[in-house]
Formats: C-alpha cells, sequence, structure tokens
C-alpha cells in the first residue's frame, strides 16, 4: 500500500493537469510536517486535508462498511494559504535538507504543488488535499 496527498481543484483549470505524486509529503509523517510547520509559523499542510463523504462513502462500501452519519462535508481552502505553507515548507527544507528524512523528494513534490496552486490562485479555483492509500 502506498500512501499519498494528491491536490483536488474545485473546479477545472483549462490546461492544468494537478497531478502531483504526493507520496514522499505522505511518508514523512503527518506528525513531523505539522511540527516543522508550526516551528515555521505557517498552517500545517495536514489542515488542507479534506476527504468527499460522498467518495468516502463509495470506498467503504466497496469494502463492506457503512460510512458514519456525521463525517463533515468538503471544505476547500484558496490557493494562497496553502502556497504559504507549500513555499515556507520549500524554503526551510532546500536549506536544511536534513530537517526531514527523503527531503529532496519532499521539495520536488512541494515544487510541483506550488505550480498547481499558483496555476488555481490566477484562475480563482479553490483547492484541498486529499489521501489517496
Amino acid at each position: 500500500m502506498s500512501v499519498a496527498y494528491y491536490i483536488v481543484l474545485e473546479d477545472e483549470v483549462p490546461g492544468l493537469d494537478p497531478f502531483v505524486n504526493g507520496k514522499a509529503i505522505a511518508h514523512a509523517g503527518e506528525k513531523a510536517l505539522a511540527a516543522l510547520c508550526r516551528s515555521l509559523g505557517v498552517r500545517p499542510l495536514t489542515d488542507f486535508v479534506s476527504e468527499d463523504p460522498d467518495e468516502l462513502a463509495d470506498l467503504l462500501d466497496d469494502d463492506g462498511f457503512d460510512m458514519p452519519g456525521d463525517w463533515p462535508q468538503v471544505e476547500w481552502f484558496d490557493a494562497d494559504q496553502g502556497l504559504a505553507t507549500v513555499r515556507a515548507l520549500q524554503r526551510h527544507l532546500v536549506a536544511n535538507p536534513d530537517a526531514l528524512h527523503d527531503a529532496e523528494a519532499i521539495v520536488g513534490e512541494l515544487v510541483e504543488y506550488a505550480l498547481v496552486l499558483e496555476h488555481a490562485r490566477d484562475a480563482e479555483v479553490r483547492w484541498r488535499l486529499a489521501l489517496d492509500f
């Protein structure tokens, strides 16, 4: 099983493929990333994770489980909010490559996240992170 954080856009941005692998970031560990973000004074990247209840219900149904009735609705974020976190992490990891395991791969994904978020911002399209497993 391979876990990854991927970007979901609320609307399509013409000419943009929002795919970013997101595996290195997911394997960095939620607690380690959150602690690093807090030390940098930015919102933790995982704060932007919001799952679509309909998609979760389908996934759980496929595995024979029922969806809990009180799951929150999907939350969308302005691209600038994500860019602040992504850029701060990127700058820090470039300057401090020993701060997280596999920092080079994480920086590569952060660069791709930033490109997608810049296009989303320019198109005034909101975003969220989702977890693929």
